[in-house]
């Protein structure tokens, strides 16, 4: 076999076969390459453009971007349920289809701020709401009892988490410090409840690793190990906008994937 023929065979076994069949999980080659290239076009693509369009991250803009966080969600959950059956919503396509739907609908938004007088948040956000409404012709809740675990699992987790927070670091019950580590949590206990109560599989490479060795609860371990640092080190190292928009974007990442996840499994 020529070197041509192995970079083919390696690309489709790690990078197409993942997207073309559902039952083919995530690798540590694609897992790496999306979380680099999902890295460089927030620190390049993103904020920039965010600078460029002269929009500030305050109370308006989250409340106009806030639906399309959960959007994500929805859109990427139809293919799970057989809505759909199209590549294109999944990892990395349904990424490209939501940044630039995000960016047409704030656009259009920014423009009948300028026509109308009227705030770009509005328009925006109500985009985002109505696509969101599209989609809900398809959901149902069949499970009550995985809500209820849900409910339970987090109620757990959130009155630990402040009781460990006052006792060591009051100073971080702050919604920046700790809103883009509880989305995290809440696609922690997604994922464990929908092992534990729904029969749904891990399909990412670590958290698969970790809990073949101590079990469902071992989720927590890996966003606890990941993602509290990960915050910490943003938290303490930038501040302002900049400190704003990763922790925007961890949190983003962590309520996309957890209602993602509810959505199939409910």
């Amino acid at each position: 076999m020529n070197f041509s023929s192995s970079v083919k065979n390696f690309l489709y076994e790690y990078f197409w076969l993942p997207v073309a069949d559902p039952t083919v999980y995530y690798n540590p080659y694609n897992t790496v390459i999306y979380a680099l290239l999902f890295g460089l076009a927030a620190i390049y693509l993103g904020y920039p453009l965010l600078k460029k369009l002269g929009l500030n991250l305050d109370k308006k803009f989250f409340i106009g971007i806030g639906p399309y966080v959960f959007l994500g969600g929805f859109a990427r959950s139809l293919r799970d349920i057989q809505v759909v059956d199209t590549i294109l919503l999944e990892t990395p396509f349904i990424y490209i289809i939501m940044f630039l739907f995000t960016v047409t609908m704030l656009l259009t938004s920014l423009k009948i701020q300028e026509l109308k007088e009227v705030s770009y948040h509005k328009p925006f956000s109500a985009a985002g709401v109505l696509a969101i409404a599209l989609t809900l012709p398809f959901y149902s809740i069949e499970n009550f009892s995985i809500l209820i675990g849900f409910v339970v699992v987090s109620l757990s987790w959130i009155a630990l988490g402040i009781l460990i927070l006052r006792q060591l670091k009051p100073e971080l019950l702050n919604y920046t410090f700790t809103v883009p580590i509880a989305a995290h949590f809440f696609d922690a206990t997604s994922t464990y409840v929908g092992i534990t109560l729904a029969g749904a599989e891990e399909k990412h490479v670590l958290a698969d690793s970790v809990m073949q060795l101590v079990g469902p609860s071992g989720i927590f371990l890996v966003k606890a190990g990941i993602i509290i640092p990960v915050v910490w080190i943003i938290y303490n190292d930038f501040e302002g906008e900049k400190r704003n928009y990763y922790m925007f974007l961890i949190a983003m990442l962590g309520f996309a994937i957890t209602t993602r996840n509810m959505l199939s499994i409910l």
